[in-house]
């Protein structure tokens, strides 16, 4: 499977989750009541990243939680899934999850009998986002023939996700959910940002939102988090955005000044990088000839610590080895 990049969506979706008690509420409106009444919320902690292989880190964005349940040990795996088209093999990629999991909790606990539940759920929500269209089961993936695959029974694996496929709810059936106020905006935005000319004015019936985040504990991080994903995503101006950012608190005023200078900074760093690393492909071009297919991208992804290494060795290397090097 190809390795997905991280991405505005994700990002923001794994800052924001990546709080229990934000997570929890998502869950809490998705899951099965006589669930809900067993899971322990209170003593849910984010899992070690350590129990996601590094060869699925970034497939999607996953946020993976450790609680108790029915006062055993087990997990909450909630996973975002906010293609534009659903993805058919979801089911699959998702049980890659859980026994990547299980496989690093047998490794720390090598005599144990059981293995910790683990319930994953897929949010289906982004920019345009299509609604769920694909099975959500698994054995309907398996083998052509329906008839052969219902006579096997159980040598079959039986294994169904369970999606929120948030593309069928609008947002009034997003407020009756009672979701955290950093989620319900994240999803808001999902809703309404992308390439948005008049996010200040789609943005002014959810103002009350935006003025709980601001209130909340985490507030100038969550606050830092939607300013970043729509400064990256919509189209709408810095000034016309002031009309929003002048409706809420003091605090917002400095987060969203704070953000811009910060991604204005990072625009001009990424800039000069790219410039840098033209640089260096015309001068290795020039000093061994043509040059093999990924050498260009290889210089553009490199950090500004290999560039300035790589500067500095253009001058001596005798072969393209050399002149990458460890670095």
């Amino acid at each position: 499977m190809v390795v997905k990049q991280d991405n505005p969506h994700d990002s923001l979706f794994r800052q924001i989750m990546s709080d229990p008690a934000a997570a929890a509420g998502e869950l809490r409106a998705v899951l099965p009541q006589w669930l809900v009444a067993l899971i322990d919320w209170d003593s849910m902690v984010p899992a070690s990243g350590a129990y996601i292989l590094p060869d699925l880190r970034n497939r999607d964005c996953d946020v993976l939680f450790r609680t108790t349940l029915a006062g055993r040990d087990g997990f909450v795996h909630l996973l975002l899934e906010h293609q534009s088209s659903p993805d058919k093999h979801m089911p699959l990629r998702v049980l890659e999850y859980m026994v990547a999991i299980w496989g690093r909790y047998l490794k720390e606990h090598p005599n144990t009998e059981y293995y910790p539940l683990v319930i994953p759920v897929v949010v289906n929500s982004g920019p345009n986002t299509r609604r769920w269209n694909y099975t959500t089961e698994l054995a309907d993936r398996i083998g052509t023939d329906a008839g052969v695959r219902a006579r096997l029974g159980d040598l079959v694996p039986r294994f169904r996700i369970l999606v929120d496929d948030l593309a069928w709810i609008d947002l009034d059936q997003l407020y009756a959910r009672g979701l955290a106020p950093s989620v319900l905006m994240m999803l808001i935005l999902h809703r309404l940002a992308f390439g948005n000319e008049h996010l200040d004015r789609d943005l002014q019936p959810h103002i009350e939102v935006l003025r709980a985040v601001e209130e909340s504990p985490s507030g100038a991080d969550n606050l830092y988090g939607l300013f970043s994903y729509i400064s990256k995503v919509s189209e709408t101006s810095a000034q016309d955005l002031e009309r929003v950012v002048d409706r809420l608190g003091p605090l917002a005023k400095e987060v969203a000044v704070t953000t811009a200078e910060q991604l204005r900074a990072e625009g001009q760093a990424m800039g000069q990088a790219k410039g840098q690393a033209k640089v260096l492909l015309r001068q290795l071009s020039l000093k061994f000839g043509p040059l093999p297919d990924g050498i260009a991208e290889r210089l553009e992804a490199g950090d500004p610590a290999e560039l300035e290494i790589w500067t500095e060795r253009v001058l001596t290397a005798n072969s393209l080895e050399e002149f990458f090097g460890s670095s």
